[in-house]
Parts: structure tokens; sequence; C-alpha cells
């Protein structure tokens, strides 16, 4: 195989959404000698909880917070405090139109530091109810749509099952993917992305022409496409 450095999206892709990963994929991943790097939304520490641990770079909060293979961190770049501002000014007009209030029982608005998700219905709700939320990701487009996020220094991304992610414009996990690349000095050529995200508008979206690309509806669709490049 001419790839040497596998990058991953977390949820729906390494794992279920916001759930551990699974055994098969567990023991697939860490039998590999390629190298192997977990890009997320999520903080660093809740990628390394939720691959079980697993060997591998972690690029959490789209890459802006990232460790090695020995849990040091490379680098991380938070939101400033005017930037944090206007994404809750944005979400606040998001929460206008919702049909019901927000749970607040349910963390609806995480403040990760390089990043802040927000979750209609609650990013720790119940998984059942995650799962049924949106699955189409129709009702987080029709609430961008009707309020669109205009900004000079941010961006949103639909990402994971219910989430809409806030960041730098500049610092996404395409241009923290290339990070990596460069810092470790890796042909970018011998580098594929797998993601459930890359699509328009998608949180794995800027990772499309920087390295590689293989599209996943989900975990187990990742780890037949997987099983698959490997054995090419």
């Amino acid at each position: 195989m001419k790839y040497k450095h596998l990058f991953f999206d977390m949820d729906k892709t390494v794992a279920p959404a916001r759930q551990p990963i699974l055994p098969e994929m567990y023991d697939l991943l860490s039998s590999l000698r390629e190298d192997i790097t977990i890009a997320s939304g999520q903080y660093a520490e809740k990628i390394k909880w939720q691959s079980g641990g697993l060997k591998a770079y972690r690029l959490g909060q789209n890459g802006n917070e990232a460790t090695d293979l020995d849990e040091k961190e490379l680098w991380y770049t938070p939101l400033t405090q005017a930037q944090k501002d206007e994404i809750i000014a944005h979400i606040g007009k998001l929460e206008a139109l919702l049909p019901e209030p927000l749970n607040h029982d349910w963390s609806p608005i995480e403040d990760r530091g390089a990043q802040i998700t927000f979750s209609p219905i609650g990013n720790t709700a119940p998984i059942e109810l995650k799962m049924a939320y949106d699955p189409t990701r129709a009702k987080r487009d029709a609430l961008l749509e009707a309020v669109p996020f205009v900004s000079e220094e941010l961006i949103v991304k639909i990402g994971g099952s219910t989430s809409i992610d806030y960041f730098h414009k500049d610092r996404h996990k395409g241009s923290n993917v290339a990070k990596l690349i460069a810092l470790k000095g890796w042909n970018k050529d011998e580098c594929v992305y797998m993601g459930d995200g890359l699509y328009s508008g998608g949180n794995d979206e800027a990772v499309i022409g920087v390295i590689d690309t293989i599209a996943v509806l989900d975990h187990i669709d990742c780890y037949n496409k997987l099983k698959e490049l490997l054995a090419s």
C-alpha cells in the first residue's frame, strides 16, 4: 500500500458518534505499521477516551489542539475572547428559532477553547435522542440558512450527529493536517484521510485537496473500506 500515514475523523468514522471505538476497529488500527492520526472537533483527551487509548497523533478541536504519539502537546491555538463573543451572539440568534428552550443540563454550548460547539438538543443528551435528532442534517442546515454566520475571521461547519462547530477560518482540519505533515516532514502523497464529513459544508471538507480522501458513511463503512485499502 502506498499510504504510510493514515488520517481519520472520529465520530462516525473511527467510532460511533460520541461512543467508544468498537473492538474490531481498535484491533485493526492497533495492528497497523502505518501511523495513525485522528482529527476531531472534540478535545484531544476525549479522542483518547473514545479511541480506547489508541496510539495516535491527536488533532483535537479541528486540529487546533495537537498532541504527538507520546501525548505531548505539539501546539494549541485558542480563540480570542472577541471571537468567542461573536460566536455566542450568533448562537443566540439560532436559539431564538428553536421550537423548544435549550436543555442546559445537556450542555448545548461547549466552549472547548479553540472551538465552540453548539448542539440544539445538547452535546451530552442521551445517545438515542442524539441519533434521532437530525440524521440528515436538515435541521441544522435550515438553522444556518435562516441565520447565516458572517464573520471575517471565523467559520461554522456541521459536525458529528447534532453539532454546529465554530472555529477560526484559517485553522481548520485541512490546514492543521497540512501543518502536522509539514512538521513531521511526511510526503503528502503517502497520506490519506477518511471521514464521514467530506461533503460541501461538512466538517471534513477542508481536507479535500490537502491529501487524498476517502468518504465513508459511518464507522462500519470506514472499517470495510480500510480493510479494502490495506488489501490493495
